[in-house]
């Protein structure tokens, strides 16, 4: 009889052990925004130019890809004392910008309302179920209890005195660009199955595009991505900081440092495009105390991020830097460092994944070493939208002969 029932049993294990299984299966989320933390700026432009305290703040995001479900990541990662984070609401936007009636609603974290986030670490969000389009605004809110200068991504936020994380609309708010401490909006139930992570500077970033609008070179590839019947697959992270360099750090941690945390664990991310280096090769105030590296370095710097990249599956796109001649910071010794690592690029292009000539899509016809002078915002260093589209444009190509397989990366 006990031979019996430990044989009758044996179905419902087997049925215990698939359930098991599909439950372990890995998640599938890719990232639907994105801004990798700077550090503390009280003193930059339109500033805030002190902690919050006791205040609400409140940023907006553009969602790039269609999904069913989401979660969001804060950052205290670059920040070594705990981060209190009282409470926090996403919201939907409408074409104007306002709030969405109905659609408020609030995050937690392991289903509590706050949450303190260790020094250097980041923090996830429960996932809700909450459906996104590509193209979509939302807001998310969060209140700092406590007295906190988050050294997170400076941008344009909403502040307000109080909790107002519950309330659909702020009153009286006071605009200034200051920390945003969601770095990241992760989505679920997606059709993609490749994740494309864009890794650079302002050109990346989208610095000179016009603001509010979604027109930096990735935003803009997303959406040609998007309406793509070829490119459908694709979610595009922008992992951009202005003002970044490769070698040294300055604006946000220098690009090697920062790699593992902005791309290797970007969610699902299976290919990355590299585009920089202009801000090491600009001309430095003064030499003795800021490093300028040599056209060598840069490209040493190139090997170990390919070698990082591949060791963790990621397939790798570089970009040419593009022309410089007329910046600030432009000079001689510069651009033959910049003539030097393009050439590198380009003699190695069988070596990566893809290469983007983004120097010869915005080179001025007839003088290769300015950048287009009507696909720029006049400081001879940052496109316009314009100029923006034409690297959207250049990259595409590139990107859709990647095709649409399965990703080789795991989600993470």
């Amino acid at each position: 009889m006990m031979k019996l029932r430990h044989l009758a049993a044996l179905p419902l294990l087997g049925a215990l052990a698939l359930t098991a299984a599909h439950a372990a299966a890995p998640e599938h989320w890719v990232p639907g925004w994105a801004a990798p933390p700077i550090g503390y700026e009280p003193a930059i432009r339109d500033g805030l130019g002190r902690p919050f305290h006791a205040e609400t703040v409140r940023q907006d995001l553009r969602v790039g890809i269609t999904g069913t479900t989401l979660r969001v990541r804060f950052s205290n990662e670059l920040a070594d004392v705990p981060l209190r984070i009282g409470a926090a609401s996403i919201v939907r936007l409408d074409a104007a910008g306002k709030p969405v009636a109905g659609s408020l609603r609030a995050l937690t974290f392991g289903r509590v309302a706050g949450v303190r986030v260790p020094a250097f670490a980041p923090m996830l969000s429960d996932p809700i179920d909450y459906p996104v389009t590509a193209g979509e605004r939302l807001a998310i809110s969060v209140y700092f209890p406590e007295e906190t200068a988050p050294p997170a991504h400076a941008q344009m936020v909403d502040i307000v005195a109080g909790d107002a994380t519950g309330s659909l609309d702020l009153v009286s708010p006071r605009r200034a660009r200051a920390s945003g401490v969601v770095s990241g909006l992760a989505i679920g139930g997606s059709a993609a199955t490749r994740v494309l992570v864009t890794f650079g500077d302002s050109i990346t970033e989208g610095a000179g595009a016009t603001p509010g609008k979604a027109m930096s070179w990735p935003a803009q590839l997303g959406r040609m991505l998007v309406a793509n019947p070829d490119g459908r697959c694709w979610a595009v992270a922008n992992q951009g900081i202005s003002g970044n360099r490769l070698l040294s750090s300055g604006r946000g941690p220098n690009a090697l440092s920062r790699f593992d945390r902005d791309v290797l664990s970007v969610p699902g991310a299976t290919h990355v495009v590299v585009l920089e280096g202009i801000n090491d090769i600009g001309k430095v105030k003064d030499p003795a105390k800021d490093w300028q590296p040599p056209a060598d370095q840069l490209i040493a710097a190139y090997e170990q991020l390919l070698t990082r990249a591949r060791a963790r599956g990621l397939k790798v796109i570089f970009g040419t830097l593009l022309p410089y001649e007329g910046a600030a910071y432009a000079d001689a010794a510069g651009e033959q460092r910049r003539q030097a690592v393009n050439a590198w690029l380009r003699a190695n292009a069988a070596r990566f994944d893809g290469l983007i000539d983004f120097d010869k899509a915005m080179q001025e016809p007839g003088k290769p070493a300015v950048m287009r002078l009507s696909d720029q915002i006049g400081d001879h260093l940052h496109p316009n939208d314009a100029g923006y589209t034409r690297m959207a444009e250049a990259a595409l190509p590139v990107v859709l002969a990647q095709g649409c397989g399965q990703a080789n990366a795991s989600n993470r």
